[in-house]
């Protein structure tokens, strides 16, 4: 049943493959992955929080992307070891946690982070010919490889660690199947640098959906093929605003994987988890309900069962935060992406879902190995309203009939009859029900214990071996059920539930049928078979925590069952006690299930509490919730604030400032005048940059500007410090230009200064143009009239950005944190700093708040502090929100103890609502807290809402409440930057 797969790629037999599935110590394995990224959670803590849920919810595999962005700040500078950026502590995390690695480290990454992951002190355009073989571009990413390559490999399981396959690149299609193509010696470059870093396991790719056909031996394996191929879809189609647009399923994945991978088990290496929201969307992840259906899950990923899938990692499952400066220009801070696991860390139904899914994959071991039977509308099925895929496995004969709508967008109910191929002969079930947008996986010959299930028009959720064999089957409330087991007749059974039990025998074959009623029943055969019948959305709270918590694939024997929390972390047995570590919200009911051991008492969470053992042989206990607990938060209506622009005062001191006089660039974007203004090109990469351009006379009376920063980035313009106009942003532009008039009443015989700031939104993924080399801040900057490219009219052009540029003063924030502010230079939000000993004539602090704003154009920089005392057993994920009024022309960032942890701009949107994670928030203790308000437009800015806000409270022994000094570094002295 579970041979061991044949095919090694001759370094290690640890993982192994063939046309069926992956193999990793001789046993097959399904692959339920789930996609994270650590950039995306500044907290390690947290990690193993967002990992014990994973595992919680079926998951025996983490995908994980290694952003080079991230550990490099400087050419030859790598961080691996500061807090959010310790691998080694990740790793750990992931072993403990009992999950298995899918490192992809690039080089280039994608996942609409900034620059796609590459390094961004490149972005001036020393990597080169970005993705190719090109040797400046060899040269530039071979020490990343080298380096986080020596770390995989020291992770690897063949070194007892838990990387089973390593991600070579990220969609890259290969356009030419020729030896000496470029793109194949790229692909060679960079799998022989890992396997000279000392990564063994197998390589693995992700093509970009059906676009090609790329790196499988299979087919024109030219060089460069990875060992298993993967394919990435994204196939929902969902719209925020329309519940009724997309969700039709694909049904070629079959055929594509017959055709270009067919000696490799078929794995979707990045299936759609959600889907990213962009600046100036209409609707932002909280309310796209088409998004949060947990009929996607049970649709889609049944859909991929039922193509032989056996391995399939979900993007994203937790996306986390795009905080600081780390996204893309395509996404905004958040990157909920409308994921299972939400940006707060919460579990919701669409989670839910998914763990009943993976729980099935991973407890059917016959399910590896099959092959298609036949599929279609009508195939083995009463009527063409149904869609039908039938798998069997050649050695047992067992069946796996995957059953969906036809039309999947469908909501109707629709009732078939269902022929299922068994090893007592066909088999027709009657009132095989599917209600709206619903799929069923119908076994047949599905072996648990020492017991086969013969057939069932039931969903399985999962098995498990103890004193008696245990059977967990699920279905919505009001549908019918049936099953027979093997060889089994003249069974008795007790009922214990509302559900309604009938039987009947048909010669050697007895069958029961039930209609499934609201919470569950458990049925007790006299020949000691336990069957849990579990309404679908009770199931949801149904948990299969191990004897031992760091197995990635537990067998049937290595399960304890647990109904009701809201998250079961783990559970062990000691001494008639049996404790369990989870998360709940509502007081409710917990009910364990562990063979034969005595249990006198339940500890949850440290609770002792008393039981009572059912006639079927379960324990149950109460235990609270928290609809009784209060969590006060302060209001935030006490502020000091200062300007953070005094630059655009004409006698502002920028003798510090670095001059822009290169006349040339690597860049391969040609400047628009010279000197270059590209801000990478003097070491200023992430954040807002600022400008002054010095001019003599009086004669020009206009000066044109192009600038670019990102889609919705926006500019401002000042001469002399008089507001001269700029560029609001929009959703759309990722570079914008304008003529802006020059009050002729404002100008002097000589020294004239423009400043100009420029936002930043990220730099850009290779879809676009030149990717992370294409040029930020000012493109081109000429006096009219007369100014040319080569005589532009400025006579000195000085640029500041973030503080220390490239040097990184903040190791364990990171090099994306921050910017060019005022503000930001002089760490006004970092904890600790103290507005009322700033001493500076120019920027003097007062007691105004953002609800007073600014008059005109401009920023303005606002911090506070409060105290929070949320207790200690609680998980109360917090968030900031803000409003404007409406035609609000403005930009704001929000730093928490020093964390830029959103970007609010009002007339773009659409995020309002900025989760912050507990390690940079303090739940017990002090807090600071920082605005910037960047007022575009001469009518000036205010905000009319800053309010802390609970998403929630659950009760937890995790350990939310801790002290994080670690991850908050203080603020010192930092007039060197001004």
């Amino acid at each position: 049943m579970n041979t061991v797969c044949a095919t090694s790629n001759n370094l290690t037999d640890v993982v192994t493959w063939d046309k069926y599935s992956l193999s990793v110590n001789g046993q097959r394995v399904f692959i339920n992955a789930a996609e994270f990224h650590y950039q995306r959670l500044p907290v390690p803590a947290l990690w193993l929080d967002i990992f014990h849920k994973l595992k919680a919810n079926g998951f025996n595999t983490v995908s994980i992307y290694f952003f080079w962005s991230y550990h490099s700040s400087a050419e030859g500078v790598y961080d691996f070891e500061s807090p959010g950026k310790n691998l080694q502590q990740l790793f750990d995390y992931a072993k403990e946690a009992g999950l298995w690695v899918i490192a992809r480290a690039g080089p280039y990454c994608n996942a609409e982070t900034n620059g796609g992951g590459l390094a961004l002190w490149g972005s001036d355009g020393s990597l080169g010919k970005l993705r190719t073989s090109d040797e400046t571009h060899h040269q530039a990413w071979l020490p990343w490889v080298q380096q986080i390559g020596k770390i995989i490999a020291a992770n690897q399981i063949t070194n007892g660690g838990s990387v089973i396959l390593n991600q070579i690149e990220n969609e890259l299609q290969e356009t030419v199947h020729q030896a000496n193509h470029t793109l194949v010696l790229y692909m060679e470059q960079i799998e022989q640098a890992f396997r000279d870093a000392g990564v063994i396991v197998p390589f693995t790719h992700n093509e970009k959906g059906m676009r090609a056909q790329s790196w499988s031996t299979d087919y024109q394996n030219v060089g460069g093929a990875v060992d298993v191929y993967g394919l990435d879809s994204y196939p929902g189609g969902l719209s925020c605003t329309n519940p009724n647009s997309g969700f039709n399923v694909v049904r070629t994945y079959y055929q594509w994987f017959s055709n270009y991978s067919f000696t490799q088990p078929s794995y979707l290496a990045e299936f759609e988890g959600g889907w990213f929201s962009a600046w100036g969307g209409g609707t932002f992840y909280d309310s796209c309900q088409a998004e949060h259906d947990p009929g996607f899950p049970d649709v889609y990923y049944k859909n991929n069962i039922g193509q032989r899938v056996t391995m399939q990692s979900f993007y994203m499952t937790y996306g986390g935060t795009s905080w600081g400066h780390s996204a893309a220009p395509v996404v905004y801070t958040s990157y909920d992406y409308s994921a299972p696991l939400r940006e707060t860390r919460q579990q919701w139904n669409k989670m839910y879902q998914t763990k009943l899914v993976n729980m099935f994959a991973a407890s059917a071991p016959d399910l590896l190995k099959t092959y298609m039977v036949g599929n279609g509308t009508g195939f083995r099925v009463s009527a063409t309203s149904v869609f039908t895929w039938v798998l069997k496995n050649p050695d047992t004969g067992a069946t796996f009939s995957v059953l969906q709508q036809a039309s999947t967008p469908s909501t109707a109910n629709v009732s078939v009859s269902a022929t299922l191929d068994t090893s007592a002969g066909l088999i027709t079930l009657p009132n095989v029900s599917l209600y709206g947008r619903q799929s069923k996986i119908l076994v047949t010959d599905y072996v648990f214990g020492n017991h086969t299930l013969l057939y069932t028009s039931s969903d399985v959720l999962t098995n498990g071996v103890f004193d008696v064999d245990v059977l967990v089957l699920y279905l919505k409330a009001g549908q019918e059920g049936r099953f027979a087991l093997k060889g089994e007749t003249g069974l008795t059974y007790d009922i214990f539930g509302a559900s309604q039990v009938a039987s009947t025998t048909n010669g050697s074959i007895q069958e029961l049928t039930y209609t499934q009623a609201p919470g569950a029943t458990v049925l007790k055969l006299s020949n000691g078979v336990l069957l849990y019948l579990l309404e679908q959305q009770t199931a949801w709270r149904f948990w299969t925590p191990l004897v031992s918590p760091t197995t990635a694939y537990p067998a049937a024997n290595g399960k304890l069952f647990v109904l009701g929390p809201y998250l079961v972390r783990s559970a062990s047995i000691s001494h008639a006690v049996l404790h369990i570590s989870g998360d709940n919200d509502n007081a409710t009911t917990i009910e364990a299930y562990v063979g034969n051991q005595n249990i006198e008492t339940i500890d949850w969470n440290g609770q002792r509490l008393p039981v009572t053992k059912t006639a079927y042989g379960s324990y149950k206990a109460s235990i609270p919730g928290t609809e009784g607990r209060s969590i006060s938060l302060p209001a935030l209506d006490r502020w000091h604030s200062a300007d953070s622009l005094p630059e655009a005062n004409p006698t502002y001191d920028d003798s510090k400032w670095v001059v822009c006089n290169k006349t040339s660039t690597k860049s391969p974007v040609a400047p628009l005048s010279l000197p270059v203004l590209f801000s990478s090109d003097y070491g200023y990469y992430a954040g807002a940059k600022l400008y002054r351009g010095y001019f003599d006379g009086t004669s020009a009376t206009s000066v044109s500007i192009t600038c670019s920063g990102g889609l919705a980035f926006g500019w401002s313009a000042w001469v002399n410090g008089i507001f001269i106009g700029g560029h609001n942003g929009n959703g759309s532009s990722t570079t914008t230009a304008a003529v802006l008039s020059l009050p002729a009443a404002s100008l002097k015989q000589t020294d004239n200064v423009v400043t100009v700031l420029v936002d930043y939104h990220g730099h850009d993924e290779t879809s676009t143009a030149y990717g992370v080399e294409n040029p930020r801040g000012i493109l081109g900057a000429t006096l009219l009239p007369g100014g040319t490219a080569a005589a532009t009219g400025f006579k000195t052009w000085k640029i500041q950005g973030n503080a220390g540029g490239n040097t990184n003063i903040d190791a364990v924030r990171g090099p994306m944190n921050e910017g060019g502010l005022y503000g930001e230079r002089m760490g006004w939000f970092l904890p600790g700093f103290d507005p009322g000993s700033f001493s500076s004539s120019s920027t003097p602090f007062n007691s105004s708040t953002p609800f007073t704003g600014i008059s005109g154009a401009g920023v303005r920089f606002y911090t506070t502090t409060f105290h929070l005392n949320v207790d200690s057993d609680l998980d109360a994920p917090l968030g900031i929100a803000f409003s404007a009024p409406t035609g609000t022309v403005a930009r704001v960032m929000l730093w928490i103890n020093g964390y830029q942890y959103g970007k609010y701009v009002p007339h773009i949107g659409p995020q309002t609502r900025f989760p912050i994670p507990p390690g940079v928030i303090n739940n017990r203790g002090e807090n600071t807290i920082a605005i910037s308000l960047w007022a575009q437009t001469a009518a000036g800015a205010k905000l009319d809402q800053v309010e802390l806000f609970s998403y929630g409270a659950y009760q937890t022994d995790f350990g939310f409440n801790r002290d994080w000094t670690a991850l908050q570094p203080g603020w010192t002295d930092r007039s060197r930057f001004a």
